[in-house]
Formats: structure tokens, sequence, C-alpha cells
């Protein structure tokens, strides 16, 4: 019975003689060290990542308190502007020969405006 044992091997190039081509078996020690350091790496890597993902989250949410202040905040504005709306006295159509006039008050200083310049949309088609 004949036996042959083929080693195969990814390098390119001659083999040089007194350098060990890869070819010794490693001890378990180092087999054992190495294993342990790319474990520590990855665990490292996972903490990294883990960290930097929890201080997104923070962030985030901070963002999310922040819109969400301001978000009522402008709801209690535009509701109060439409009560001052409601609370604005309806001018008869023929008070003036120019036209009726209404103050609208948006927050700053009152603004008058015509309502002439407001046609309703029932108007356009005639």
């Amino acid at each position: 019975m004949l036996i042959f044992y083929v080693r195969i091997h990814a390098r390119i190039g001659p083999v040089k003689k007194g350098v060990s081509g890869g070819d010794a078996v490693m001890s378990d020690e180092g087999d054992a060290a190495r294993t342990a350091r790319k474990l520590r790496a990855s665990r490292d890597r996972w903490k990294h990542r883990s960290a930097e993902k929890q201080q997104q989250i923070r962030q985030l949410r901070v963002t999310n308190r922040d819109l969400s202040l301001s978000r009522d905040q402008w709801k209690a504005r535009v509701k109060d502007l439409e009560e001052q709306l409601r609370a604005l006295p309806v001018a008869p159509e023929n008070s003036a020969a120019d036209g009726p006039h209404v103050c609208v008050f948006f927050g700053g200083p009152m603004l008058t405006r015509s309502l002439t310049l407001l046609i309703p949309l029932s108007l356009v088609g005639d």
C-alpha cells in the first residue's frame, strides 16, 4: 500500500531555507491566546458600537422631546390666534365705498387689510 501526503501551499515563489513557512503546528497555548485576543477585540468593538448607538438614542430622545414641546407651543399659539379671529366683529358689507376692512392680528402689529383682496372661491366661477 502506497500513501501519498500532499501539502498544498498558497504562497507564490520559491520556499526560503531556514524560514518557517507556516508549516509548524501552533501549540495549544498559542492557539488559546490567539482566540482570547480575537474575542477581546471583538468584545471591544461590540462595546464601542453599543456605546455609539446608546449616545445616538439619547440624542434622538432629546430631539424628540424638544420637537414635541415646540409642536405643543405652536398648537397653543394657533388656538389663541383662532380665538382672537373669532372674537373680531363682523363688518357690514356696504359700510365703505372702497370696500369693507377687517383687522387681523397674527401675534405682531395689527394689520388692516381690505376684504376686496379676499375673494371667496364660490365667487371665482361667476
